[in-house]
């Protein structure tokens, strides 16, 4: 089925009468602590949550089903209105049940009970390939995705003084404001001349900025395929496999699959891409690692040292293992929000021309060259990201395992249940966000007259997840793309030109439904 002709959400019966529903949406305000990890006794049996039946479900995700080739958001919004906030999406073929929470009472609740070492699982063929098919790799640790409790934690421990703290990012400042003038470059020599568009494919010139970026903190080297080496074949071979185990370990893990029981063609195209990546990642950081060392004969000062040469220190596997962490999570997922970024500013010119007149109070001529402290003197470029990620949510949210019983809408879930926290969904939802289809960055900020800001709910707005477990790569993130949006405001006003109601269709993240024509007209002062 096509993601665009929509689900039928009536073809399933509920499994609970509609007048005991009824009974507990009256009664569940008296009966929900968000915050109480302890079960109550009015709580009622998990037996009782709703659900689809095992058998109709599997069918429907197969050809000619119900859910057939519909992104994982398509089918938990449809499952939201045919069963409320709470619901079980039943596991198969190895994957267990994952009951799915929309309410931000339930939400806060599941995060402020996930205890030390939060579990999340979502990546068993990661870990499979990890465990069992690359141990000569991932002998002395699994990564931070495929790992959980103590061994997660103790090298959680060890990476967040590396990424977590601001002053490990200041050196990337220039590094990255370069790439970005060379993306300009490459943009001005791709737009019609006429037109001043850029091809329908600039989804794929915006990912090989994001990956350059991305690149250059994990493995501390600039790859050149925005222009000067496009063609570079270790750089496209991480390029193309960062993007495609993405997409396989959606289909693998996330929807109904049969890779648990026999080997699969997804399956193999999986761990045909994770092992060139692994290999080519063992490459650059061999490489990385003899030239350190001819660094430190040398007797250069490392007073500053990268993020990569100082994960070197730590164990080189350790770096080859999380450069292709950061791989795998950082390219699909920015590249979507910088489209994001741009299409609100072109579809809001008013928003983007505030954003600009900030921009040129910070950097009056193109050629001002951006630094620590020109970075934090620009707000609103803060808060048109987060608006941007709140307008166009990237996914659906994030998986924890109950380290405890817990009450949720009044249900017993019971401990070691994997629950799938929907925050995402909420980001559109008008109960949390007033004028929630309006492109508003003033919401991030005080209001210059009254000082005071608008009350969010911050279990609504997990852009990075929460707790010990939220996203180790938010600071680069959000270096990323304060860098990317100030070069590129300064230098072009960006207009969209086309229908941009459906922009995105989303699986395990958002995809681009729509080519990305955008017109660049430079800015002359």
């Amino acid at each position: 089925m096509n993601v665009s002709q929509g689900v039928n959400i009536c073809k399933l019966r509920l499994p609970v009468p509609r007048y005991l529903r009824i009974e507990r949406a009256i009664s569940l305000e008296a009966r929900v602590k968000p915050t109480d990890g302890v079960v109550e006794s009015t709580a009622l049996p998990y037996s009782q949550l709703p659900r689809p039946r095992k058998l109709q479900f599997m069918r429907s995700f197969l050809p000619g089903g119900e859910f057939h080739d519909v992104s994982l958001a398509k089918f938990a919004m449809a499952m939201r209105k045919r069963y409320g906030d709470i619901f079980i999406m039943p596991g198969m073929f190895g994957r267990k049940d994952w009951v799915v929470v929309f309410n931000t009472k339930d939400i806060e609740t599941a995060c402020r009970n996930e205890g030390v070492w939060p579990h999340r699982e979502g990546f068993d063929s990661i870990e499979y390939f990890r465990t069992h098919i690359r141990p000569d790799v991932y002998n002395e640790s699994k990564g931070l995705i495929a790992t959980q409790k103590e061994e997660w934690s103790r090298l959680r421990s060890a990476m967040n003084p590396i990424f977590m703290q601001p002053k490990s990012l200041k050196m990337y400042i220039e590094p990255l404001s370069n790439i970005n003038n060379e993306f300009i470059e490459r943009i001005k020599e791709i737009r019609d001349p006429k037109t001043l568009e850029v091809p329908d494919n600039f989804h794929e010139e915006m990912c090989r900025v994001i990956f350059e970026s991305v690149a250059l903190i994990a493995f501390n080297r600039q790859m050149g395929i925005i222009r000067k080496q496009r063609d570079n074949p270790d750089a496209l071979t991480l390029f193309r496999t960062s993007r495609e185990i993405f997409r396989y370990t959606f289909q693998l893990d996330m929807t109904p699959s049969l890779w648990k029981i026999l080997p699969t063609p997804t399956y193999r195209k999986m761990v045909r891409a994770l092992n060139e990546s692994a290999n080519v990642a063992m490459k650059i950081v061999e490489e990385s690692r003899q030239l350190l060392e001819r660094r430190k004969q040398a007797g250069e000062d490392f007073s500053q040292a990268s993020m990569m040469e100082r994960l070197l220190e730590i164990d080189p596997k350790i770096a080859v293992i999380m450069g292709l962490d950061i791989l795998f999570a950082g390219v699909d997922a920015s590249s979507i929000l910088l489209s994001s970024l741009l299409l609100c500013l072109s579809k809001n010119p008013d928003k983007q021309q505030k954003l600009r007149e900030e921009v040129l109070r910070i950097m009056p001529t193109k050629d001002t060259p951006l630094d620590e402290q020109r970075m934090k003197d620009m707000p609103y470029l803060r808060a048109v990201i987060k608006e941007s990620q709140r307008y166009y949510p990237n996914g659906f949210g994030t998986f924890r395992q109950c380290v405890n019983d817990v009450t949720l809408s009044g249900y017993n879930i019971p401990q070691g249940t994997q629950i799938l926290l929907a925050y995402n969904a909420l980001c559109r939802d008008s109960k949390h966000f007033p004028r929630e289809d309006q492109f508003l960055p003033e919401r991030w900020l005080r209001d210059p007259e009254t000082g005071k800001k608008e009350q969010i709910s911050p279990f609504a707005f997990l852009p990075f997840g929460f707790g010990p477990r939220m996203c180790i790569g938010k600071r680069v993130v959000d270096l990323e793309m304060e860098t990317t949006l100030a070069k590129l405001i300064r230098n072009f006003n960006i207009e969209f030109n086309y229908d941009a109601s459906q922009p995105y269709k989303s699986f395990f993240v958002s995809e681009p439904a729509i080519p990305f024509r955008f017109k660049f007209t430079d800015v002359e002062k």
